[in-house]
């Protein structure tokens, strides 16, 4: 039993368990990887809120458009801003 416990003892210290070598381990990866995913959802969110934004903004102006509160003129000179300022 003393041989095996002994041989167990050398084994585990041959292998280096416990103890950080370059090259092995976790190692940076650990704390980018989350970071990078985390970083990816904001700016999907974001990047969506700001495309539904002014998809919003022109059905308004669509639909002013069609109530005739605006005329042809007005319309596509606000269809163009929008659109020049949603890129």
């Amino acid at each position: 039993m003393n041989t095996l416990n002994a041989q167990t003892a050398l084994l585990l210290a041959d292998q280096n368990y416990g103890h950080w070598e370059p090259g092995w381990g976790v190692g940076p990866w650990f704390v980018l990887i989350p970071i990078t995913f985390w970083l990816i959802v904001i700016a999907a969110v974001v990047l969506l809120g700001r495309r539904r934004r002014g998809r919003h903004g022109e059905s308004t102006l669509r639909d002013a458009y069609a109530r005739g509160e605006v005329t042809e003129a007005e319309y596509r000179a606000r269809l163009a801003v929008l659109r020049e300022t949603r890129r």
